[in-house]
């Protein structure tokens, strides 16, 4: 269309999506069993023919012909007070017997939270990229776990891209991007293997397969502006969940930043390197201990009344309170112990994945020990034992660890700037009880 000016206007793309409104008394579940039916409605209605996507050519839309849809939008706004679950399940013994065990993640948030997903129906040269970004404000969640404290955030964004090639088993890439503000984060040693049990469950239970492998990596980001990451640090690596008399190591600071890849890229490796790097900006390592404590009362007196002095006898100012806090207030017993005004941690861990085991001899046997005990029927009756069958007599009392390989972590810590520290005894303590829990 021309305007009487000379400038040409082109009409705007058909616009095809779903609008959800949710109100009051709104409650989403979601997890690993329904992304599974998901999955299988998706492959219903778009079964995969293993086909190199044709590029989409876009021609100009003639009056009177059909448009042409380039995408599939759909919105979900929270309009009240609406609750979050995650479930997923793990199998444990009770009674002799396999039963699943339900967990959850449980999470409130407030009114103006929105999810936000793009579905492209356009091929491009490299492909197409499904795009989902979303908001939570004023969220609260909690674990099924005994000590159920885990996240508190003014608001969290989200947003993952996720990059298909044309061809189905060349490599994809998925990008995920969370961003908190005022965000406070309980870190518990137990939530390893809470979120190990997820990541389980909502991960393929199809042992690997060469014939149907596709490599893709994983980019996360993880940034948050004025945090606050809280560990526990009691002795024996025992929890009150009840009176909460635990002690704390808390960092708190105005920027926290977290980068790393997980690459899937080859079929059964032999070895992965995973490389974190994590930034932070006017960092505060804190120090709490439950009036229980016999030092409690000692290094709370230290930190309000002790006097410091430079090298020229000048008094010096104490660490400055004008910070964000909501959990770790100096009101509250909390003793501010290091600042640092910047620092990188840089992380390498290369480790030896275990592949599930697949049914027996085709996933767990290699080549040559599968040969070896197809052909010995037909061999001399003192033959000699395969690596396999060496290794299956094996009892764990038998078995020496220092014989495979170790996995190596290398870890990098740079403070660029001047920082300051408080060494208290009781710090060092706390840091014995966060490693060895």
């Amino acid at each position: 269309m021309r305007l009487p000016n000379g400038d040409e206007v082109t009409a705007p793309t058909p616009v095809w999506g779903l609008d959800i409104q949710c109100e009051k008394g709104t409650n989403l579940s979601y997890g690993p069993w329904a992304d599974r039916q998901r999955e299988q409605l998706f492959l219903f209605f778009f079964p995969q023919d293993y086909q190199t996507m044709k590029v989409f050519i876009f021609i100009a839309s003639v009056p009177g012909e059909i448009r042409q849809v380039q995408q599939f939008d759909v919105r979900l706004n929270i309009l009240a007070e609406a609750t979050v679950d995650i479930l997923f399940s793990k199998l444990i013994m009770r009674d002799g017997k396999q039963e699943n065990q339900t967990n959850a993640v449980h999470m409130n948030v407030q009114r103006g939270s929105y999810f936000e997903m793009t579905l492209p129906w356009t091929v491009s040269d490299d492909g197409y990229v499904t795009k989902i970004n979303g908001q939570f404000l004023h969220v609260d969640a909690s674990s099924s776990l005994n000590y159920r404290n885990l996240l508190e955030a003014e608001t969290l964004d989200y947003r993952v891209n996720v990059h298909y090639p044309r061809v189905w088993n060349h490599h994809q890439t998925w990008d995920l991007e969370f961003n908190g503000c005022k965000a406070t984060y309980h870190f518990l040693y137990a939530h390893k293997e809470f979120f190990q049990d997820m990541i389980e469950d909502w991960s393929s239970r199809v042992p690997p397969d060469l014939l149907h492998f596709v490599p893709y990596s994983w980019n996360f980001i993880i940034r948050m502006q004025e945090f606050e990451l809280i560990t526990l640090a009691n002795g024996y690596n025992w929890v009150d969940c009840e009176h909460q008399a635990n002690a704390h190591i808390a960092f708190c600071g105005e920027l926290f930043d977290l980068r790393f890849t997980l690459p899937f890229t080859d079929f059964l490796p032999e070895t992965v390197l995973l490389k974190f790097i994590i930034v932070g900006e006017n960092v505060d390592l804190s120090l709490f201990l439950p009036p229980t404590n016999t030092s409690s009362n000692i290094i709370t007196a230290l930190s309000r009344n002790a006097r410091l002095i430079e090298k020229e006898d000048r008094p010096k100012h104490s660490f400055s309170s004008e910070k964000w806090r909501k959990f770790c207030k100096l009101s509250s017993g909390w003793v501010d112990c290091w600042h640092v005004p910047e620092l990188q941690l840089s992380i390498s861990y290369t480790y030896h994945p275990v592949p599930p085991v697949g049914p027996s001899p085709q996933a767990n046997v290699s080549t040559p020990e599968k040969e070896e005990l197809l052909l010995s029927p037909i061999r001399a009756p003192h033959r000699k034992k395969s690596p396999m069958e060496i290794i299956k007599n094996l009892t764990p009392e038998q078995f020496d660890p220092t014989s495979v390989t170790a996995d190596c972590i290398n870890v990098d810590l740079r403070i660029t700037k001047p920082s300051e520290i408080k060494l208290y005894g009781s710090v060092l303590r706390m840091f014995i009880n966060l490693k060895v829990s």
